[in-house]
């Protein structure tokens, strides 16, 4: 019921895998769907965590480009292949959202190629401009869409609670797979979350907690345009509670990332996104954790930084 009243997806309660986060999902579904030497397209940048689950099962990954400018280019795969993976609602790492058009080339690829779509839903409720965008597998009609989520971003991370909508002829083949993992979710917590989203506290969590990030999103925007505008350009998306900050030329983000560290800063480097394609040089940072004057100096100190690598 949340699921189809938030994000729209189309579900019966037993199509519902809930797992330990979205890590364990793609670690079960490399499992139940890979065989050595199957294709997986994949996004370029894109999430390492999802690509390592589906190295490891000895996959043969080839990059989707995707970029702020053109979005992602889905040219006729060759060979089809057997698994695609994509964060549509808010591309990991850049922050962009699919367009109908491209959603649509997608789901004809997938149908076409006889391809599974793993529809990974990285930060879909945090849209802050017009309503959040419905999942693609609300469109899918030939049941090629699983749809993969998690809780960590709506409350927390320490919860390990993820989950997969799985299409009706793969639902019934998971019991085995779960069973051979051993990742079970605890009950207890199911239990507690299932009557916070019932009792209507999940929604109210949720409008509050767009209304904050906005709020500290555009104030990041601010600081860091004031303090690193001549060292950073902030993407201009608009979903995700984290944002890439594009390095000017000269400038390492693997040595700044290492010197932020030094400083208590965490960032991301941009570059370690690619895998087979030359990398752009920036950081993903997260801001919604951080009030006002957290912001500040956590910039200030990234700043200080980016100079150390400049001297």
């Amino acid at each position: 019921g949340y699921l189809f009243s938030a994000r729209g997806v189309r579900c019966r309660p037993e199509q519902v895998v809930i797992t330990t986060g979205a890590q364990a999902a793609f670690d079960l579904l490399a499992r139940l769907l890979l065989d050595p030497g199957d294709t997986v397209w994949m996004e370029e940048p894109g999430y390492y965590g999802a690509k390592a689950a589906f190295t490891v099962a000895g996959a043969r990954i080839a990059p989707i480009p995707v970029d702020q400018q053109r979005g992602w280019r889905l040219d006729a795969p060759d060979p089809a292949p057997r698994l695609i993976y994509v964060t549509p609602a808010c591309q990991h790492p850049l922050g962009i959202t699919m367009r109908m058009e491209e959603r649509l080339r997608l789901l004809d690829i997938a149908e076409t190629g006889n391809s599974w779509v793993i529809e990974d839903d990285f930060d879909g409720e945090y849209r802050f401009q017009g309503r959040p965008v419905p999942a693609i597998q609300s469109m899918d009609r030939s049941g090629r869409v699983i749809y993969v989520g998690t809780f960590a971003k709506l409350l927390f991370p320490a919860l390990r609670l993820g989950f997969m909508v799985l299409p009706p002829g793969l639902a019934e083949r998971i019991a085995n797979a779960l069973s051979t993992t051993g990742q079970f979710a605890p009950l207890v917590l199911q239990a507690a979350l299932a009557d916070f989203i019932t009792q209507g506290h999940m929604s109210r969590h949720l409008k509050r907690m767009r209304r904050i990030y906005a709020q500290r999103r555009q104030f990041f925007g601010t600081i860091v345009e004031e303090r690193l505008g001549r060292e950073m350009t902030l993407s201009p998306a608009e979903a995700g509670i984290q944002v890439v900050g594009y390095l000017r030329s000269g400038i390492d983000d693997i040595k700044v990332s290492q010197a932020a560290a030094r400083r208590a800063i965490n960032v991301s480097p941009l570059s370690k996104y690619f895998q087979d394609t030359a990398p752009t040089q920036g950081l993903v940072l997260g801001y919604a954790a951080c009030n006002a004057a957290q912001t500040i100096e956590g910039v200030d100190r990234l700043a200080a930084a980016i100079r150390e690598t400049l001297a």
